[in-house]
């Protein structure tokens, strides 16, 4: 199946992912202590923790800035100011180096090294610091300009390598034990994540998921480290949905009608030679962007739709007739009096509407409701038989479910971290000893698992403790990668 738009940065750039975009935590495969289920673990982790109270105050350690301290103003034009004052040989030295050390566990980074990247770099630093605090990132795509698949994302691209740096700071900072910097820092690049988001494509906010899982790969980091302050309330502090996409899916939405504006205008009455040019349009248009996949179209071709072929020849012409009495309730008459390229644009736009909405409605829910609708979106379109009625929302639908999982992801380890802060809370006030279960934390509330809506398992193992999201039954999406998260806890004595 094509899934041509979302995954696409053309010219140069390459087709792109979730799974790609979300890079796996750094150790998560070869932490994985138990080979024969590994493949079920996104995360699998062990950390060596010590007992922390909370700090006084709470919130000393904030991870997103405080509305009220935001300044007026949109931080995009800072954001891609930083690319293009840079020559080609410091960016190279911003993109490489932090990508080499987001990889390295953390006792392993060279510090001086790094140190030295970011005293070279304090003037970029500054400016993500200044934008991360602007109220407002508006990319000002120009989307009235029509063909929206073919609009380049370079910026997307170099925001990645933003997010790379902030987090590899982070790190640093937190191996020195600066906490109060490195809160700083986190606190940048958290807030840089949602900038990101604001972007109107699905690859912003994949983007933005990827750097918020990078800079929660460092509060990983900070949370393993000796005398690391509590961050539960700070974790408690951060935006839920951490990315909200509902702009990206909604202007997913109307790609289509973007796309195809023959689609947004069949109501008013045309001639039969003004019906057969529209469907020539749209079956130009059509073979113009399948053929900007790599790789080709995949499916195979459909009888008598190219752009000269007529629609009176057509061998859908009479099922398009039956979809628009039976399905749009048109009246019979009406409809043997249309054109043959009307029928076929109006069955088109019909089966295009109605499989669009049956795969975006799973979108409004909470991850545990959208599973089970998800599957039978992804299960139907699938078993769509291949036609020049349904290629269009055959090719153009989004892969929502990986959109979805992705996000959830990060979600589902921003509450795993909450508990696990409150799990160094509980043995900071019982004697370095971790809860029986879960129900026995009572110092501060425990947060439900966002991928299934109930409590995340908790299985107590003599000194230790596993901490478990269970793998999504996600078996008919195309999903390949796993999605259960474990953090096993260890209490330093």
């Amino acid at each position: 199946m094509i899934r041509l738009r979302q995954w696409y940065v053309p010219q140069g750039f390459v087709f792109v992912t979730a799974m790609t975009l979300c890079v796996l935590p750094k150790g998560a495969a070869q932490n994985a202590a138990d080979k024969p289920d590994e493949k079920k673990w996104v995360i699998d982790r062990t950390l060596n923790l010590t007992p922390r109270p909370v700090p006084v105050p709470a919130l000393k350690y904030r991870l997103f800035p405080v509305a009220m301290d935001l300044k007026e103003g949109n931080s995009v034009p800072i954001y891609l100011r930083l690319a293009h004052e840079q020559s080609d040989a410091t960016r190279r030295l911003w993109r490489e180096k932090p990508d080499q050390w987001i990889q390295m566990p953390l006792d392993n980074i060279p510090i001086a090294e790094a140190r030295k990247l970011f005293q070279n770099f304090a003037y970029n630093l500054r400016q993500l610091d200044l934008g991360a605090r602007r109220k407002t990132a508006d990319w000002s795509y120009t989307l009235d300009a029509g063909d929206p698949i073919a609009m380049l994302l370079p910026d997307a691209q170099d925001m990645r390598y933003c997010g790379k740096v902030l987090a590899v700071k982070a790190r640093v900072e937190i191996v020195e034990g600066d906490y109060s910097a490195a809160a700083r820092t986190l606190e940048t690049g958290f807030a840089f994540a949602r900038h990101v988001a604001e972007g109107p494509f699905l690859i912003n906010g994949l983007v933005a998921i990827a750097i918020a899982n990078q800079m929660m790969d460092a509060v990983l980091d900070w949370v393993s480290q000796a005398n690391s302050p509590n961050l539960y309330w700070s974790l408690t502090a951060l935006p839920r949905p951490f990315i909200d996409l509902r702009k990206e899916f909604e202007f997913e939405y109307r790609m289509p009608e973007l796309q195809f504006p023959d689609l947004a205008d069949l109501q008013h009455e045309r001639a039969p030679a003004e019906w057969d040019a529209a469907l020539k349009r749209v079956r130009t248009e059509f073979n113009r962007i399948v053929g900007m996949e790599e790789g080709g179209n995949k499916n195979p071709p459909v009888p008598m739709t190219a752009p000269t072929d007529s629609a009176a020849q057509s061998p859908e012409l009479p099922a398009a007739k039956k979809y628009l009495v039976e399905q749009l309730h048109m009246q019979a008459d009406k409809v043997d009096a249309m054109p043959p390229a009307q029928v076929i644009l109006l069955c088109l736009n019909g089966v295009k509407d109605d499989l669009r909405d049956d795969f975006f409605k799973f979108v409004y829910l909470p991850t545990p409701q959208a599973v089970a609708l998800a599957e039978a979106a992804e299960k139907r379109l699938k078993s769509t038989p291949h036609s020049e009625t349904t290629r269009l929302p055959k090719t153009l639908l989004p892969a929502l479910p990986k959109v979805m999982v992705a996000n959830n992801r990060l979600d589902r380890k921003i509450a795993a971290l909450r508990i696990i802060e409150a799990m160094r809370l509980y043995a900071a006030g019982h004697d370095g000893q971790l809860p029986e279960k879960l129900s026995d934390i009572t110092e501060v509330p425990i947060p439900l698992d966002p991928g299934t809506g109930k409590p995340f398992e908790y299985q107590r193992e003599k000194d230790a403790a596993a901490l478990i999201a269970p793998p999504l039954s996600l078996q008919s999406t195309h999903i390949s990668a796993p999605t259960g998260q474990r953090y096993r806890v260890i209490i330093k004595q």
